[in-house]
């Protein structure tokens, strides 16, 4: 009967053990962390990447953590799962951790060796040395810094506020000593540990699963700022005909390390109303913060640090055996990706760590480009419809030098857009300018300027021919009816001919032009008393060659 009591309360306690260890222990090791791999990153060109990572569900557990590469933009963090997967929900926690570092100052390497028997040497070489056992050392305190674009409200360790005390055994005493007055250090009893533990913060997302799906996959979508892409073109117009045009893509990352990662460049013009606003998921801001972000539209964290591309200037070397340095070939462009007004031009397999910036080439292809001249004239009626030409002529100031620009008109027949982004011009080896080449689409045609022409002379005048005083009346506003007789004169002192484009904008109505010149209306004077139109001629000077034009209009000026 003893005997079978015995065995129930062993059993008993037996059970409240194993339950004990199923309620507190098991739930302890739950919460691990989730083996997360970052598979793409689309970069816009504002500082902005959406990122999909993918996180692998560990086996027999319903609680683990996962930690996102950025800090989400506010409404785009998005985790989808398959329908076996049953989440009921994530929480973010801000969680002390430790991990093992080497030792980098010779305070962490006697903290990393509390308890040894060391000879101290001092910086002040009149202080004689002292020996003894490691009793105490005094645990470092640090400033942690914001990450401005990590997950979590801090991201990275600073230097330390608390510096280290510690205290030695020695044969007669014990001894107060401050590392920072330590020159050398000897140990006597054996090798130094050379690794402490160094103790930081860490913000994780707990996911929280109805029961286990091990080996399941969940994937992590979300907008977040800390890596951009600056492209740049060189155009190659050695040949007559048809220019090499190579572009790359240098790709700035300053969020996370991008291991075996796709990146998708993106070119458009896509609106993210709310990629300024730091998601609360992010445990940036707290609350008060938060609703103040949605009335201004942006996180004090986004103030912090941005992303700002930077061109960086060009000039040409003049070096005469450079005639032989070849264009880079980087081959046709790669088939991208269209959804809906954007473009996105695929790059595999990158490798880039965070704080580096990687160089990228994306295509060399050839296309058909013609040179061309263009002068472009300015109109000279203002915003208050005042018309300041004589106005500038009767107070004697100087005339501005008109200037012809030497362009490029190519057509973008590769597979791909052309994005906004500088492009430099070279022929054999030199450089010849460098200018912004504007977005063009697919089969889209565009101009980039090379350099000023100084041997295309260009000349211009305005007259004023008539005056109807108080012609019209608008809004309790007086205007006069101003004829102008516009002239124009070109002369190509190259040893070639060339084809020069010629545009004047002006406000009011045409009433002739010589000869006859293409006419755009433009919208920007739908709210004026004057219509604004663009005239454009095309002319072509043979070498030496003097050709003129001319233009008529009226212009209601007011008072």
């Amino acid at each position: 009967m003893e005997h079978t009591r015995k065995t129930f309360i062993w059993a008993v306690l037996m059970n409240c053990a194993l339950f004990i260890y199923q309620a507190y222990g098991v739930s302890e090791k739950s919460a691990v962390q989730a083996e997360t791999k970052l598979q793409q990153v689309a970069l816009f060109k504002n500082g902005l990447g959406f990122f999909v990572s993918e996180a692998t569900i560990p086996k027999n557990k319903e609680t683990f953590n996962i930690v996102p590469s950025g800090a989400p933009s506010h409404g785009t963090f998005w985790v989808a799962y398959p329908p076996k997967v049953k989440l009921e929900g994530l929480t973010v926690k801000e969680i002390d951790c430790e991990e093992q570092v080497e030792v980098t100052t010779i305070q962490q390497l006697l903290e990393a060796n509390e308890g040894k028997k060391v000879r101290l040497y001092f910086k002040d070489e009149k202080r004689p040395p002292a020996e003894g056992v490691i009793k105490y050392f005094t645990k470092r305190r640090q400033l942690l810094q914001p990450g401005p674009y990590s997950f979590g409200r801090f991201g990275q360790v600073g230097e330390d506020y608390v510096k280290g005390l510690m205290m030695i055994k020695t044969e007669a005493s014990e001894a107060v000593i401050s590392p920072d007055s330590i020159a050398s250090v000897e140990f006597l009893d054996g090798k130094p540990e050379k690794t402490f533990n160094d103790k930081t913060k860490s913000t994780q997302l707990e996911v929280k699963m109805a029961k286990p799906a091990g080996g399941e996959k969940l994937t992590l979508s979300y907008l977040a700022k800390g890596i951009t892409w600056a492209p740049s073109y060189m155009v190659d117009i050695t040949q007559a005909e048809n220019a090499m045009v190579s572009a790359k893509a240098v790709v700035i990352n300053e969020v996370c390390d991008l291991d075996d990662v796709k990146i998708q460049l993106v070119t458009g013009f896509p609106h993210l109303q709310f990629a300024d606003i730091v998601s609360p998921l992010a445990l940036k801001e707290n609350l008060a913060q938060f609703l103040q972000s949605l009335v201004r539209g942006q996180s004090e964290q986004g103030q912090l640090r941005g992303v700002m591309s930077k061109v960086m200037e060009q000039r040409a070397f003049g070096l005469s055996d450079m005639s032989g340095m070849p264009m880079p070939a980087y081959g046709a462009a790669e088939e991208g990706k269209v959804a809906e007004d954007l473009f996105f031009y695929p790059v595999e397999k990158v490798h880039l760590a965070k704080g580096e910036v990687g160089y990228f080439p994306l295509f060399t292809e050839s296309v058909a480009y013609k040179h061309i001249y263009k002068w472009e004239i300015p109109d000279y009626v203002n915003e208050e419809e005042q018309y300041y030409y004589n106005e500038r002529r009767q107070r004697g100031e100087q005339e501005p030098k008109e200037v012809v620009w030497h362009c490029l008109k190519m057509q973008n027949t590769t597979k791909v857009p052309w994005t906004t982004a500088p492009a430099e011009v070279v022929k054999e080896g030199l450089i010849l300018g460098q200018d912004t080449l504007n977005y063009t689409p697919t089969q889209g045609e565009t101009t980039l300027r090379i350099t000023q022409a100084a041997s295309v002379k260009a000349e211009q005048l305005e007259l004023e021919t008539d005056r109807k005083r108080d012609a019209a009346q608008l809004y309790g506003n007086h205007y006069d009816l101003v004829t102008v007789d516009g002239k124009l004169s070109v002369t190509n002192l190259q040893q070639k001919a060339v084809t020069l484009e010629i545009t004047k904008t002006l406000s009011g109505e045409l009433k002739s032009s010589q000869p006859e010149a293409k006419i755009e209306k433009l919208a920007r004077g739908l709210q004026r008393m004057n219509a604004v139109l663009k005239l454009t001629w095309t002319i072509e000077l043979g070498p030496g060659e003097k050709k003129e034009a001319g233009y008529i209009y009226e212009v209601y000026v007011r008072r």
